[in-house]
């Protein structure tokens, strides 16, 4: 299964056609929780499908719910499998409409593997690539002001963001994504939320900043630390770009860090 293949029919909008041929592929490989995830997000594909036929949802909330399944879907390419064949996990249950439904214990069990298999840092998505490189390769980003932002409450409680790698890659069909590998820290209090809503993305110094799809969604212990991938999803050109980090104990103050290529 060739990944690169894979990745620029997901730029191109051949979602169906990426997910036939990875339930092909997957369903005969020794791999249970990557296979169930897949089958999540094949599910929640045709959902949206149905929702975007049936008009219930916001041009914005469409555009989230792809740029997630998209997101998802990249990093199970870049997890696909090998090793030796076996017989296929469940399938998922026809029902009305041709909508594929669940068994609610398969749903519990696969939800909570889809868990564990994102939070620790394993969503490592490739994002855009400068011109000459070939579709579905990655380039390394660098920090040129530093790569890490510390933030103390009024209580002197302490939370510290550390950039630990970047990466851009080009999906095709104009798809771009961005992705970072962030360390969170913390020093007393009560721990904190290592979240998506922690960070934004600033192109070209533009206001409207964008937000991340990657479903970042971890608690830090206090005195301890966690890994984890935030990714934004970018159509369209830009010149230079910033990850702004919010505090969370003041939504109003926003730091950046600046972001070279």
């Amino acid at each position: 299964m060739d990944k690169v293949t894979l990745k620029e029919w997901v730029g191109d909008g051949k979602l169906e056609q990426a997910f036939t041929a990875m339930l092909d592929y997957g369903k005969s490989r020794k791999a249970v929780a990557w296979y169930n995830a897949l089958l999540i997000q094949y599910n929640q594909f045709k959902e949206l499908e149905q929702d975007e036929l049936e008009g219930v949802l916001s041009d914005d909330e469409e555009n989230l719910a792809r740029n997630r399944i998209l997101s998802a879907t990249l990093a199970l390419i870049d997890d696909l499998p090998a090793g030796e064949r076996t017989e296929a996990p469940y399938e998922p249950l026809a029902a009305k409409g041709g909508k594929a439904r669940w068994p609610l214990w398969a749903l519990v069990s696969a939800v909570a593997l889809i868990g564990l298999y994102f939070g620790y840092s394993r969503l490592d998505l490739a994002a855009a690539r400068s011109p000459s490189m070939e579709t579905g390769g990655a380039r390394a980003l660098h920090f040129p002001e530093g790569n890490s932002l510390t933030f103390i409450s009024a209580a002197g409680d302490e939370i510290k963001y550390s950039l630990l790698k970047g990466e851009l890659t080009d999906l095709g069909g104009g798809t771009r994504q961005v992705s970072f590998s962030i360390r969170c820290a913390t020093r007393d209090g009560y721990g904190a939320n290592f979240w998506d809503d922690s960070f934004r993305l600033e192109l070209d110094g533009g206001a409207d900043l964008l937000a991340p799809n990657s479903g970042l969604n971890e608690l830090v212990a206090k005195n301890s630390f966690k890994d984890g991938t935030v990714s934004f999803a970018v159509n369209g050109s830009f010149s230079n770009m910033k990850l702004v980090v919010i505090n969370p104990w003041n939504k109003e103050e926003m730091r950046k860090l600046a972001i070279g290529s």
